[in-house]
């Protein structure tokens, strides 16, 4: 009989995507609760099920169009590289043979609140100017 089995990755404390564009963890145990957001979605298939669903935080943030148009290219490369290298690096998930699906981008906000949620981890993408915060929702299972 095959089980299904939780997956957890561990975190990434700090990546640089562009010169001057990071993604930092932040380890804060406070809730975050966002109603205007933008997501990014990627389905895991091979040994590994499930989704990985990404958020930006633009609650607070006055946005033209076009600074939107900038900033969610980089958010969507920046979980690109967040989950390519999670998978890479994790001791737990580096055997086994996944596929990443393309990623499936949504314009439209969805309310969101990680005090309901679990498997959420917290980062902040930093540009030179302007700090957005990013949340990451995995749902990965894997057969034994």
């Amino acid at each position: 009989m095959e089980v299904l089995k939780p997956i957890e990755l561990t975190r990434i404390s700090e990546i640089k995507i562009l010169q001057n564009v990071r993604l930092i963890h932040r380890m804060d145990l406070n809730p975050v609760y966002s109603k205007d957001n933008l997501r990014v979605q990627f389905e895991i298939s091979g040994e590994i099920k499930g989704s990985i669903t990404c958020y930006l935080c633009l609650d607070g943030h006055e946005l033209e169009p076009v600074e939107r148009n900038y900033i969610f290219p980089l958010f969507v490369e920046a979980m690109n590289i967040l989950i390519g290298r999670q998978i890479t690096l994790d001791d737990e998930l580096s055997h086994f043979k996944i596929n990443l699906s393309a990623p499936k981008i949504s314009m439209i906000t969805k309310e969101l609140n990680t005090a309901l949620r679990s498997m959420t981890q917290k980062y902040d993408l930093e540009l030179e100017d302007q700090s957005f915060t990013i949340l990451t929702e995995y749902n990965l299972t894997a057969l034994n």
